[in-house]
């Protein structure tokens, strides 16, 4: 089993895997005594048609959907690469899949069922480049790029689900509904002390129970757990102000970045970010050990996550009344305390620098920035209703896993229509669109809704994502995206989208 080595162990951590070494690597593990242990398959196809590897692990492994959601107890997915330049992942999960064949995580995945995609953009990966992440100390030999064939960045597609890899993956979350979802990530900005950062939802929208739970119960036992016992230091994902005083402030709370769509999923959704100048070998062990650590805690904690999770999909579907969280901001700063590094730069000859971390931490007084907050909240309608749909309209919301029908008779209702007073897109194109904004107020009045409209009732598990995609004024929508475009001529006074607040009979 030991001689059975990974591209990066085998090149002495010089190089990353390619597709088709992990398709051996994993066809090998299938062939050893206890192979039966991983199944191998694909989650779908990648813009340039190579497969998005799937592989279910640990006995009784099964890529079965049906059969795995009627076993009890916890599911758990884990993402690797879908920044292909990001490796750490990758490798840390084909090494756990290793001993996950050789039995060594026996105890841990007793009880719960256990599913990776390792090499996630799987296009991206095939484009290693030594010029690819020059900054990141190593490996030496390159690393794949960051967004997949098409140029789409799939961290920020969750939402729009343009990519080919976005569509494939929001059907894993439909099909296997997976309790927990970890995202491997690397990152390359401030200089700080931690082997890696971590986060939770960002979103406002998600359950404050949900990422208490994720706060207190799993990130924050986990963090205990590395320090002590392994010598790891994790914090919270963040990066430095260059404002006075000093603070250390998350990313972003939008549902475009998957951990935050998850939280909307009422789903518990992990970022792990690995520190970039730590050494390739470190890196990988540090990611390694915090899955294991992520999953050693919320397996203990299972049964409180599974009757939560199962409690926030009831009140969704019983209606229970809930808002979307409109003009967010971060949350005031806290007093707190991080760990600043310091790093060495190594000129890498026709290429740049290379950032290497020394081995040195500072303790440093900081504001604390670690989550979003609303400015104000619009609360659920009964319904959402979408006038004139287009296919493009239920293709998108099935994908998202919202459930809808469309009537076919009409409905008397009263509604709250969106008056636009003004369309507003930003000037520079990101992800090949120029975001939206609309700004305007809503009239309400009776209406009598036409057979062929399309009706997304607030009564559902995924009344959070709904509201997200749906809403005129939402911060990260299908409007922002341009997916209502069609339907917003120059002198449009009106949204497509409407509130149903009441129905008829």
């Amino acid at each position: 089993m030991q001689d059975l080595q990974t591209p990066a162990e085998a090149s002495d951590w010089k190089r990353t895997t390619r597709l088709v070494e992990a398709e051996q690597f994993l066809a090998a593990l299938e062939d050893l005594d206890q192979g039966e242990r991983l199944q191998l398959g694909s989650a779908g196809r990648s813009g340039e048609d190579r497969p998005i590897l799937l592989v279910a692990a640990g006995k009784g492994a099964t890529l079965d959907a049906v059969q795995a959601r009627a076993r009890d107890g916890l599911r758990v997915l884990v993402v690797g690469n879908i920044h292909a330049g990001e490796v750490e992942g990758k490798e840390s999960l084909l090494i756990l899949l290793r001993e996950i064949v050789a039995g060594d995580h026996d105890q841990l995945l007793d009880g719960l069922q256990f599913w990776c995609l390792p090499i996630y953009n799987v296009d991206g990966n095939e484009r290693i480049k030594r010029s690819n992440r020059v900054s990141q100390n190593g490996p030496d030999e390159g690393v794949g790029q960051r967004p997949n064939a098409a140029g789409l960045d799939l961290n920020r597609d969750f939402v729009k689900a343009e990519a080919p890899e976005t569509r494939a993956l929001l059907g894993v979350f439909n099909e296997y509904d997976p309790h927990l979802v970890l995202d491997l990530h690397t990152t390359n900005g401030s200089f700080h002390g931690y082997h890696l950062t971590y986060a939770t939802s960002l979103s406002p929208n998600t359950d404050p129970r949900l990422d208490r739970f994720a706060r207190e119960l799993i990130l924050e036992e986990t963090r205990e757990d590395l320090r002590e016992n392994q010598d790891l230091y994790i914090f919270d994902y963040g990066n430095l102000s260059s404002r006075d005083p000093l603070s250390w402030a998350t990313y972003d709370h939008r549902p475009r970045f998957g951990t935050n769509m998850l939280g909307l999923r009422n789903r518990l959704a992990v970022l792990s970010e690995a520190y970039s100048y730590l050494d390739y070998q470190q890196r990988v062990v540090a990611t390694r050990a915090f899955v294991l650590g992520i999953v050693r805690r919320a397996k203990t904690h299972s049964l409180e996550l599974l009757r939560l999770e199962a409690s926030l999909d009831a009140e969704g579907s019983m209606g229970k009344p809930f808002s979307l969280g409109l003009d967010t901001a971060l949350v005031p700063a806290s007093p707190g305390e991080i760990l600043l590094g310091a790093v060495d730069e190594v000129p890498i000859e026709g290429l740049g620098v290379r950032r290497v971390a020394r081995d040195e931490r500072t303790s440093t007084p900081v504001g604390l920035q670690l989550g979003f907050e609303a400015g104000r909240l619009s609360v659920h309608p009964r319904a959402w209703a979408i006038r004139e749909p287009n296919a493009q309209d239920s293709k998108m919301l099935a994908l998202h896993g919202v459930r809808f029908r469309i009537l076919n008779e009409p409905l008397a209702c009263t509604t709250r229509s969106f008056q636009i007073s003004a369309v507003k897109r930003a000037r520079r194109l990101f992800q090949g669109h120029h975001e939206l904004v609309l700004e305007g107020a809503w009239e309400e009045g009776p209406a009598t809704l036409p057979a062929g409209t399309l009706l997304v009732p607030s009564a559902q598990p995924l009344c959070r994502v709904a509201a997200q995609l749906l809403s005129p004024q939402s911060e990260d929508s299908l409007w922002t995206w341009g997916h209502f475009d069609g339907r917003l001529e120059p002198d449009a006074t009106e949204a497509c989208v409407l509130r149903v607040e009441t129905m008829g009979k």
